[in-house]
């Protein structure tokens, strides 16, 4: 072969693969967006709007109001003066509102409005409202476009929220000056608080979209200026919202799914207050499958901590009074877990516990025959009885004995 012939064609196709930034765009024409709140629209008179401008559109069952979050530069450089180029109202973000029947279309139409392409790799949270996830496929719906953008981070945290989503990036928190970190980093305090479930990430959202069993999602709510992370939503196996689990419900929740990574326990002794700080706990799970109409499972519980607190006179340094200590902190988880699986099992029958995983996991021949039967069907963990057994474990009482006189000694 004629070497002038192949040396211009090598270089032109080396010139091909090193030709890069084609597609690139100025990090100054961005719009990072932060934040993602999905509601369904308080009225129709975007729709009619688009009816009348374009008559023969196809008509979908369900539209979405969408809230993106996005981030100001300027507003976060502190002392910004006028003139500067610079935000002059010293705000750090901008929240864009848009109407429409799929969250691509809206996604684009905010080229429309803004200077600066919508980009999601830096997206926090994604916050979609209870009247959303309540709708037939809402919920998988209004995942589908972030589920499938390239762009979209699989670690974005979802929330369900307890009224409009709107609301939720709209607070203007004291502590931040971008809503959408403030609610983020709130989300991070689960070794803190018991009440908190662990976040869940698009990734996790995912897994559950095509798992076959029921699961939940971390529940948040505005006031006024703040917003308050705790309690839980409730899905079907249909992936459809079916109610919340408040506060303490997710306590007892996270102890029968062994997902406390700290927090407190209240517990009673002799009518006085005595509180816990939770340093660890175990959870394992004996199931006896032999009788398939009436399946019984025994979650076992073992907390350690020490005690943070108490109102009650008692000389915490005896081994008996520790052990009573004890017992009534025990007693006080199987309360809290008897009280969450009347809601789970007995009033919503879902099982959130993923006592159906647990089966596939350690006899996948029998799961196989009654999958279909779990929570349809002839409703197998309807059926079945859970038990609870907590054993606590205090390993110190604190830097005191006493902080009073008990005058009866």
């Amino acid at each position: 072969m004629n070497r002038r012939f192949v040396l211009p064609c090598l270089i032109a196709l080396l010139s091909a693969l090193v030709t890069g930034c084609w597609d690139q765009v100025q990090i100054e024409e961005r719009g990072f967006v932060l934040g993602v709140a999905i509601d369904v629209p308080r009225t129709n008179e975007a729709e009619k709007r688009a009816t009348k401008e374009s008559p023969g559109k196809p008509k979908v069952k369900e539209r979405f109001l969408v809230t993106h979050q996005l981030v100001i530069p300027g507003g976060l450089i502190a002392g910004s003066q006028a003139g500067d180029g610079q935000n002059t109202a010293n705000e750090a973000f901008l929240n864009l509102t848009s109407e429409g029947d799929s969250l691509f279309e809206v996604s684009r139409e905010l080229a429309t409005r803004t200077s600066r392409a919508p980009f999601y790799q830096h997206l926090k949270i994604i916050v979609i409202s209870e009247d959303v996830a309540r709708s037939e496929n809402g919920f998988a719906n209004a995942m589908d476009f972030l589920l499938r953008d390239p762009d979209s981070r699989r670690g974005s945290k979802v929330l369900i929220s307890k009224g409009p989503a709107k609301s939720i990036i709209e607070v203007t928190p004291k502590t931040e000056k971008l809503p959408a970190l403030y609610i983020n980093q709130i989300g991070e305090h689960i070794d803190r608080n018991a009440r908190m479930l662990h976040q869940v990430r698009m990734g996790d959202v995912h897994e559950e979209l095509l798992s076959p069993f029921g699961f939940v999602i971390p529940r948040v709510r505005a006031e006024k200026n703040e917003i308050k992370m705790a309690g839980s939503a409730v899905f079907s196996n249909n992936n459809q919202l079916v109610g919340f689990l408040g506060e303490e419900e997710t306590e007892g929740l996270n102890f029968l799914t062994g997902n406390i990574s700290g927090g407190l326990l209240k517990a009673k002794v002799k009518n006085d207050l005595v509180v816990m700080n939770i340093q660890g706990t175990k959870h394992t799970i004996k199931q006896d499958l032999r009788d398939k109409q009436r399946f019984v499972f025994t979650i076992h519980i073992e907390c350690e901590g020490i005690l943070a607190e108490a109102y009650s006179l008692m000389d915490f340094l005896s081994k008996e009074e520790t052990k009573k200590l004890e017992r009534a902190f025990a007693k006080e988880i199987e309360r809290m877990c008897q009280d969450t699986l009347q809601k789970v099992h007995k009033e919503m029958k879902v099982d959130v516990i993923k006592l159906g995983s647990h089966i596939r996991q350690k006899n996948y021949p029998l799961w196989k025959k009654i999958q279909h039967d779990w929570e349809d069907g002839q409703r197998l963990y309807e059926k079945s009885e859970i038990r609870v057994k907590a054993k606590v474990y205090l390993r110190n009482i604190g830097s005191i004995n006493r902080s009073e006189l008990d005058e009866g000694r």
